[in-house]
């Protein structure tokens, strides 16, 4: 597992560098604030196209590849940005490195859940979750710092060192085998069927923390931050770590709550959590304001990376490759209006506005994972004849 966390690392660091470039990539093509969001709408738009049919390719081929293949992608993509002209080939390259991405991604996904047992999956998803954590409080550092130095196409060097080393160091990991279980507490890998429900709920829940991401995190907050607070990109860079790390302790609280009181309520309550936690935007009118509702923001984040535990927990893994990809198509749906959502209302109603209508569509998902999560006791029990305890 360390090789893969490692490998993961560099990768999030590689994709998540972005946000802090937003203004700059506006100043230079002078485009609006909806405009620019195609910039981060197009790149979850293109894994959202591509998902179900990667998820499908993903659960027969050799991950170490399928991780190769990803990372070469990645970078390609990068270098087209770095190199782009007009604002067009921006978007093309931005469309490139979602395809890697997403390849990527999966790819890590069913490595986890393939190695993971009953008693590790909590454990191992909250090592997934760290490693996240750590790469996205990396990145958006490294790349603020270097647009602030140079420029954001200079920065576009985090992506392309990224999918260099995945294509290098992929394909030299060892291959997963298949999860160790106790055959009288497992399904069988062939046995049982898939819950539409289940992966609704779920879908809907990683709706809701993409979307929050894509919305406050990539898009609104880093604007505001320069058009507001006439922030540089390394400060912005910097704040945006800082919320990534403290997002380690609640990674860690998340974990300890997941194991006394399941992963769903963590999973559902978490989201409305984070919903309610973007009003605290609307008092911010210093620095010091929006360091402290970045921190708000990033300890409301409990249980985003447990939305894969808790779909792997309730699906026969010989219908994986539906689940996570319907799962990943739905959470990068979220990702695709996040911006497009946030930059029109940015231009047509302000900063303000854009922080409310955040929390009112991550509610409403968090209301229906919650709906949708209270399946009849029936449906549960026909899921699990293999044995699988249910999770309250």
């Amino acid at each position: 597992m360390v090789p893969l966390l490692m490998l993961l690392l560099v990768l999030e660091i590689g994709i998540s560098f972005f946000s802090p470039l937003l203004p700059q990539v506006q100043e230079e093509f002078r485009v609006s604030a909806g405009k620019v969001a195609l910039v981060l709408a197009i790149y979850n738009g293109i894994r959202l196209l591509f998902n179900m049919p990667l998820s499908r390719y993903v659960a027969r081929a050799a991950l170490p590849s399928v991780l190769a293949i990803g990372g070469g992608i990645l970078g390609l993509g990068g270098l087209v940005v770095a190199f782009a002209p007009t604002f067009a080939f921006v978007l093309v390259g931005r469309a490139i490195m979602g395809l890697g991405s997403a390849t990527f991604i999966l790819a890590v996904h069913f490595w986890l859940a393939r190695v993971a047992t009953p008693e590790t999956k909590v454990r191992l998803f909250s090592y997934h979750q760290i490693v996240g954590i750590a790469g996205s409080a990396l990145g958006p550092a490294l790349g603020g710092i270097v647009a602030g130095w140079f420029s954001w196409r200079h920065a576009q060097a985090l992506a392309v060192i990224a999918g260099v080393a995945t294509l290098i160091a992929g394909r030299r990991l060892p291959y997963p085998a298949a999860r160790l279980t106790d055959p009288g507490t497992a399904l069988p890998a062939g046995g049982g069927r898939v819950s539409y429900r289940e992966v609704a709920s779920a879908g809907m829940a990683m709706l809701g923390f993409i979307f929050f991401y894509g919305a406050v995190t990539a898009t609104v907050v880093p604007l505001f931050a320069a058009r507001t607070l006439h922030m540089g990109p390394a400060a912005i860079g910097g704040i945006l770590m800082l919320g990534t790390v403290q997002r380690f302790a609640a990674a860690m609280v998340g974990g300890r709550l997941v194991t006394r009181f399941g992963t769903r309520r963590v999973v559902v309550g978490g989201l409305a959590a984070l919903a309610l936690s973007a009003l605290s935007f609307l008092a911010v009118t210093e620095p010091i304001g929006l360091i402290v509702a970045v921190s708000l923001i990033s300890w409301a984040n409990l249980g985003g990376s447990f939305v894969i535990a808790m779909l792997t927990d309730r699906i026969p893994e010989a219908h994986w490759g539906t689940a996570l990809g319907m799962n990943r198509s739905m959470g990068d749906a979220g990702g695709l209006v996040a911006p497009l959502l946030s930059g029109f209302v940015i231009d047509r109603y302000g900063f303000d506005a854009a922080f409310v209508v955040t929390t009112g569509v991550v509610l409403i998902s968090a209301v229906t994972a919650a709906i949708l999560t209270a399946a009849p006791p029936q449906k549960v029990e026909s899921l699990a004849k293999g044995g699988v305890p249910g999770d309250s």
